[in-house]
């Protein structure tokens, strides 16, 4: 029997990964390594319960670290596994420091990779994942991409037709097969929270800076003055709060970071999403609700493109003014009348993808 060995590290990728998986080991020797990038795995290990994934056979244990640090790390302690345990493909999904290591490990032992989430561009490359992302497509055997525009942007940069599958998107698959066990769900009852209300999440690195932080939190606890505002605060954004001395405005109502079965029942119920999460804008596509992104930028062009969502940029002045215009009422159901081309079975593509690949 052919053996995978996936490598994930952070909660999008346990997500993203977790309706594949088992498809993988019905058909294959499945190795399961859990890098620790953000985490150690006993942090992840409700997402692993929820999400009904097998115990890693291998824990890196990496920790929080600079970049080239934290990659280096992870390079230095997969390579004994890979000699160890042999494996025919190598799979990484999308664009985290675990990623690029993963498949820059494999592609150095001549291993094929496998890149789940392929062809997603910001076109932003001050941003590390953006690096991450465009290297791990280069050195892939397959690339698994969500939509003709990743698909596009991966033949824009050469990389040919044949090594392209374009599958959709796992996280679809993640979403609708939680969504009825979301829904059991009492985290409204333990928040105390009734409708209407706002879901904010917060946490990438371009947004926590001294230069950006300070001006979002204003824009969103004037927001919070409006209607309820809940925000599960993310690790990184509540150091970076602490580093640069930053009080959460009183008005925002604050949780800890929740799993995966309670995010999905919050947001499923929310007015709209406010977040700069690439995870959370598929998984508010997939359960219809509008969301005002936190960028300048989105990888998920496509749900931006057919008007679900929408782009409000990072500032406070611009958080302000989006919020104005997207959260009035008729702006808000103009948001959720919207089609996106949101199909699910991207996880059982991906499994006959890979078995082209390796038989």
């Amino acid at each position: 029997m052919k053996t995978v060995l996936t490598l994930l590290g952070t909660r999008p990728e346990i997500i993203k990964l977790s309706p594949l998986i088992p498809l993988i080991r019905e058909q294959y020797r499945h190795i399961l390594v859990h890098s620790g990038q953000h985490y150690s795995f006993e942090m992840d290990e409700l997402f692993f319960t929820e999400l009904g994934l097998p115990q890693p056979d291998h824990t890196l244990a990496v920790g929080s670290a600079t970049h080239g640090e934290q990659t280096a790390r992870m390079l230095a302690r997969l390579e004994p596994i890979l000699f160890a345990e042999q494996p025919d493909l190598v799979l990484v999904q999308g664009d985290t420091n675990t990623t690029l290591a993963g498949a820059l490990c494999a592609a150095k032992l001549g291993i094929p990779v496998v890149h789940l989430e392929a062809g997603g561009r910001s076109f932003n490359r001050d941003m590390p994942e953006e690096l991450n992302r465009i290297v791990v497509d280069h050195i892939s055997a397959l690339l698994l991409a969500a939509d003709e525009i990743a698909n596009r942007n991966l033949r824009n940069e050469g990389l040919p037709a044949e090594r392209i599958r374009v599958i959709g998107s796992s996280d679809i698959d993640a979403v609708y097969r939680n969504r009825e066990r979301a829904a059991a769900s009492d985290i409204l009852t333990r928040l105390e929270l009734a409708t209407p209300y706002l879901v904010v999440t917060l946490h990438r690195s371009e947004n926590t800076t001294a230069e950006q932080l300070p001006g979002m939190l204003r824009a969103l606890g004037a927001i919070a003055t409006t209607r309820p505002l809940v925000f599960p605060l993310h690790p990184r954004t509540a150091a970076a709060m602490r580093q640069q001395g930053l009080d959460m405005p009183a008005a925002i109502r604050v949780c800890e970071p929740l799993g995966y079965l309670d995010t999905l029942k919050l947001v499923g119920n929310a007015e709209a999403l406010l977040t700069d999460s690439g995870g959370l804008q598929e998984e508010a596509g997939a359960l219809g609700v509008p969301t005002l992104i936190l960028r300048k930028e989105t990888e998920w062009r496509y749900l931006v493109e057919a008007g679900m969502h929408v782009l409000v940029g990072n500032t406070e002045t611009s958080i302000r003014d989006g919020a104005q215009q997207w959260l009035q009422p008729a702006a808000l159901e103009r948001l959720r009348a919207a089609q996106a081309p949101i199909w699910a079975g991207a996880s059982e593509r991906a499994l006959a993808a890979m078995q082209e690949l390796i038989g």
